[in-house]
């Protein structure tokens, strides 16, 4: 049983529904092949600014997939000029739109491949969903305050690498500071404030804390917080949340990394959720 609310955001969808808006009012006013050009263009740009920004901000290859399929896309669009390509398509003219079209239909597949694996998926919603899977309601109300969550016995840069190793799996952003790195569940829809925001406020979110000590310690956004269905037991709940993030350290520090996507996968939330 899901203990969240479910997911109606439609923040993953703001590009696409940009790009359909603006499609159909340059097809309104141009016509096909102008409408098409510039859908192109935006395909381009999309898979620099969001694309290419997102590698940078989180190692993950898979988004070079997604610049490559968008390029491929974008290219296919701007060499096409409809309808008089459309014929061409199946003879031997205009190779460059034929090549542009192989292109297309190789990272599409490619982009379908990593869609069902979920590699370009944020997964804090998993998380919350398995944090709270044992826990019931309770009379403890919600707070600010960290909480306790239990005790590691790592090295600072085994630490350090199992903060990286999440970021590359969009399972959680790593921030490091002076004593410990927190680590901060991203659910999609959110990832765009964590992406372009230059003054991410990742103290106000939920997250896992790692000291250098061996400490470990939990704090519980009250936006997550009340996304749960219930009032779950607050206590309890920042427990579990500890708990399952020393589990997947101690996954990782055996070389069992893979548990760790296991783990996340049998909570089988939605590709967008």
């Amino acid at each position: 049983m899901r203990k969240l609310k479910p997911d109606r955001g439609i923040q993953g969808l703001i590009f696409a529904i940009f790009s359909l808006l603006v499609f159909f009012l340059v097809l309104i006013l141009a016509g096909a092949t102008p409408a098409l050009h510039t859908l192109g263009v935006i395909m381009i740009i999309y898979a620099l600014a969001f694309g290419l920004w997102s590698f940078y901000k989180t190692n993950n290859y898979y988004y070079l997939i997604m610049v490559f399929y968008m390029f491929a896309v974008g290219m296919f669009l701007l060499l096409l000029n409809f309808p008089e390509d459309i014929g061409s398509l199946k003879t031997k003219s205009n190779p460059e739109l034929k090549i542009a079209l192989l292109f297309f239909y190789f990272f599409a597949f490619w982009m379908a491949y990593v869609g069902h694996k979920k590699k370009l998926k944020y997964r804090g919603r998993e998380i919350m969903e398995l944090a709270a899977w044992d826990v019931e309601d309770g009379p403890e109300s919600y707070t600010e305050r960290p909480r306790p969550a239990g005790v590691v016995e790592y090295s600072k840069y085994d630490i350090i690498d199992f903060g990286n190793h999440l970021k590359k799996n969009l399972v959680c952003m790593p921030f490091q500071e002076e004593n410990r790195i927190l680590l901060v569940p991203v659910k999609m829809g959110d990832e765009f404030e964590f992406l372009y925001k230059p003054d991410y406020d990742y103290l106000s979110k939920t997250w896992i804390a790692f000291d250098f000590d061996g400490q470990v310690s939990v704090h519980i956004s009250r936006k997550d917080y009340l996304n749960y269905k219930d009032d779950l037991a607050f206590d309890h709940l920042c427990e579990s949340l500890g708990q399952l993030f020393i589990t997947f350290a101690d996954f990782y520090m055996r070389g069992n990394k893979v548990r760790i996507i296991d783990r996340l996968n049998s909570v089988k939330v939605g590709l967008f959720s």
